[in-house]
C-alpha cells in the first residue's frame, strides 16, 4: 500500500513529464511558426499573392522588316479567334451547338461535352483560331444568340511579297495564348531576339474560383526592333522573273563597295505566308516537293564552279612566278600526264593553238590551265581560295550555313582514303573535280579581284558595319585578271562576246562564263553541241554559270547567276546576268 509520500512523488513526476511535453510541443510550434512567419515570410506572402492575383501575359508586336527603300516586307496584322467562357452562361453547350450550325455551317461540334465540362469555367476555351472574315460577319449578324462566345483579337505575321520568303523565313506556330511564336527560319530566326519585343502583363485580382474581381495593374508590351534589309524589292522581283520557267536556279546581286546584297533569289521558292496561315496542305507540299523549294540555292547551294573558277589558279600562278602575262602554252585539244593512259581534253576539240593567260581566260582554254595545274601545289590553291572568299561560311542571317570546298591533299585522304593524284590538280584548276562553291561565294570572290584582294563581308542588314576581309594582291596581277575578264565579254572570240554585240546599249560589263558538268559528256558531242539535241534527262544536263560585274571600268555591282541543268554559261546564265546588271545600274541603288 502506497503512503502519502509515494503518492505525492508520483503526482510530481507525472506533472513534470506533462509540463516537459507541453514545453517541447510549444517549442516545436514556436520554431515552426518562426520558420513560416519570419524565415519564409516572403515566400508565403508571394504564394498568397499568387493565389489572389492572376497574371495574364500579353504578346508584344513583332518588329517590322523593310527593304532598302523602307517598303514593308514583313509586318503584323490583326487576327481573330472565337473564345468560349463557361461562367457567363450555364447553357454554354447549347450555344456551342448553335455556333457550329451557324458559324461553322456544320453539325459537328468542336469539343465534346465531357471535355468542356472539365475545363475551368473562367479560362478562355479556344473554338477557332484564325477566324475568316465570313465567319466574323456571320457571328456579328447573330451576336444576340451568343453570350458566352466572344471574338478576341490577336496579332499575326504578314508577308506581302512571296519573293522575300527565302530571305525572311517564317515563325513557329503558337500552340496557345501563353506561348508566342518565334522565328523558325532565316532572318526571322537569326534576329528573333531583336524582333520579338517584350511581352506585357495584366494583373487581375481573382476569387477562389478564378473569376476576375478587379484589374490591378497593366505593364504594356514593348514592340520589337525593326530591321532594314539591303535587298531592293524591285530588283528582287526582276531577278526572280529572269530565271527561265520551270528551271531551278539562283541569282545574287552585290554592291562592290560595301558587300550589301541587293538581291538574293532562289527558284523555286515557298511562301512564308502559308506557314503563318498554317496552310498544312501547302506546307507539306513544300517539304515533299522533289524540286525542294525550301532550299536556298543562292546561299546553301554548292556546285562545281566550272570555268568561272579559272581566275583563281591564274592568280596563284602569277604569285608563284610559275606564269606571267607573256607565258604561252600550245593547245592542240588535249594534254597528257606521264603514267596516265587517259587524255585530259579541252572543251574545244581542235584546240586553241598558242595561248597566253589573257586568251586562256577569254576563250576559256582548258589546256592552258591543265599545264598550269601540273606546276602548282593544290594546298597552295586551297589556301589562296580561302583568302579570296571561298572555303568560308558567311553568317548573313540565313539558315543552313556551309563553307563549301576547295580541296586539299589531307581532305581527300581523310574523306576517300585515296591519296591526291596529279589528275586531281587538273580537274580542280578548271573548276571541276571536288570543287563546291555557292553563287554567293562566287560573287564574293570576284569582288575580291575587283578590290585588289580585299573584299567586304556580305551583309543583308542595311545598318550593319562594313567588315573588310581578304588580303592584298599585286596591282599588276589584278590588272591582268581584270583585262582578261573584260576580254571575255568585249573582245571578239570571248566566250561571252555575244552579250556586248546583242545589247550594245546595255551597261558595259566584264565577267566569266562557266559550264559545270553534272555527268561526263563526250568531247565530240560537246563540240557539236550534240548533247543539247539528245533527249537526255534534265537532271544530267550541265549547270549554266556566269559571274559578271559593271560598269566595266568602275565596277559598282556584281551578279552571280547559276541555272541548274541550264546548259552553256554563255547562252543561258550570261544573258540573264547582263539583264540584271543593266537593270540594277538603272536603279542606281
Amino acid at each position: 500500500m502506497y503512503s502519502n509520500f509515494d503518492s505525492n512523488k508520483i503526482i510530481k513526476r507525472r506533472s513534470f513529464i506533462a509540463i516537459l511535453l507541453t514545453f517541447i510541443f510549444s517549442l516545436i510550434i514556436s520554431i515552426r511558426l518562426f520558420y513560416l512567419q519570419i524565415i519564409n515570410a516572403e515566400k508565403y506572402k508571394k504564394k498568397s499573392k499568387e493565389n489572389r492575383i492572376s497574371t495574364k501575359i500579353t504578346p508584344p508586336i513583332r518588329g517590322n522588316i523593310y527593304d532598302t527603300n523602307k517598303t514593308l516586307v514583313a509586318g503584323t496584322s490583326s487576327n481573330y479567334s472565337f473564345i468560349l467562357f463557361k461562367y457567363i452562361n450555364h447553357n454554354y453547350y447549347d450555344e456551342l451547338l448553335r455556333f457550329n450550325k451557324i458559324i461553322l455551317l456544320s453539325s459537328e461540334h468542336d469539343a465534346s461535352y465531357s471535355k468542356l465540362k472539365a475545363f475551368n469555367s473562367y479560362s478562355p476555351y479556344i473554338l477557332i483560331k484564325n477566324a475568316s472574315w465570313d465567319q466574323i460577319v456571320l457571328f456579328e449578324k447573330n451576336k444576340f444568340l451568343f453570350s458566352s462566345i466572344k471574338i478576341i483579337e490577336s496579332k499575326k505575321r504578314y508577308y506581302p511579297y512571296k519573293n522575300f520568303s527565302q530571305i525572311l523565313g517564317y515563325l513557329s506556330e503558337s500552340l496557345d495564348f501563353k506561348h508566342f511564336p518565334k522565328g523558325a527560319f532565316h532572318i526571322e530566326k537569326k534576329f528573333n531576339h531583336k524582333l520579338k519585343g517584350e511581352p506585357g502583363k495584366i494583373f487581375n485580382e481573382v476569387n477562389s474560383l478564378g473569376k476576375i474581381v478587379r484589374e490591378i495593374h497593366i505593364d504594356h508590351p514593348k514592340k520589337g526592333y525593326d530591321l532594314n534589309l539591303t535587298i531592293n524589292l524591285l530588283l528582287q522581283d526582276f531577278c526572280q522573273n529572269q530565271i527561265p520557267h520551270k528551271k531551278k536556279g539562283s541569282i545574287v546581286v552585290m554592291k562592290v563597295s560595301d558587300g550589301s546584297i541587293l538581291s538574293l533569289v532562289s527558284k523555286p521558292t515557298f511562301n512564308s505566308q502559308d506557314f503563318e496561315d498554317r496552310n498544312t496542305k501547302k506546307i507539306n507540299n513544300y517539304f515533299s516537293n522533289i524540286d525542294n523549294p525550301m532550299f536556298n540555292r543562292a546561299f546553301s547551294g554548292f556546285y562545281p564552279p566550272g570555268s568561272v573558277f579559272k581566275p583563281l589558279p591564274a592568280l596563284l600562278g602569277l604569285e608563284k612566278n610559275i606564269i606571267n602575262n607573256d607565258t604561252t602554252f600550245f593547245c592542240n585539244g588535249h594534254t597528257v600526264i606521264d603514267g596516265y593512259s587517259k587524255k585530259f581534253n579541252c572543251w574545244k576539240k581542235r584546240g586553241h593553238g598558242k595561248v597566253n593567260l589573257k586568251k586562256a581566260i577569254k576563250e576559256s582554254c582548258d589546256v592552258f590551265f591543265f599545264e598550269l595545274a601540273k606546276k602548282i601545289e593544290i594546298d597552295d590553291l586551297s589556301k589562296l581560295a580561302t583568302e579570296m572568299g571561298y572555303n568560308q561560311e558567311y553568317d548573313i542571317g540565313l539558315s543552313n550555313m556551309n563553307k563549301g570546298l576547295i580541296p586539299t591533299r589531307k581532305w581527300k585522304k581523310y574523306t576517300t582514303g585515296i591519296s591526291w593524284g596529279r589528275g586531281d590538280n587538273l580537274n580542280t584548276c578548271i573548276g571541276q573535280g571536288y570543287n563546291q562553291t555557292s553563287p554567293l561565294q562566287l560573287a564574293i570572290h570576284y569582288n575580291s579581284i575587283i578590290n585588289g584582294g580585299f573584299y567586304p563581308k556580305p551583309k543583308l542588314l542595311k545598318n550593319e558595319k562594313t567588315i573588310i576581309l581578304g588580303r592584298k594582291i599585286h596591282p599588276d596581277h589584278q590588272k591582268i585578271l581584270l583585262n582578261s575578264l573584260n576580254a571575255v565579254v568585249n573582245e571578239y572570240g570571248g566566250t561571252a562576246n555575244k552579250l556586248s554585240r546583242t545589247n550594245p546599249n546595255y551597261i558595259k560589263i566584264a565577267g566569266k562564263t562557266g559550264t559545270s558538268q553534272v555527268i561526263r559528256i563526250k568531247e565530240s558531242e560537246r563540240e557539236d553541241d550534240y548533247y543539247k539535241k539528245k533527249e537526255i534527262l534534265e537532271k544530267f544536263k550541265d549547270h549554266s554559270i556566269f559571274v559578271g560585274f559593271g560598269p566595266v571600268y568602275k565596277p559598282k555591282y556584281i551578279a552571280s547567276v547559276v541555272i541548274e541543268n541550264g546548259g552553256s554559261g554563255s547562252s543561258v546564265a550570261g544573258p540573264i546576268a547582263h539583264e540584271v546588271l543593266n537593270f540594277v545600274n538603272k536603279l542606281n541603288v
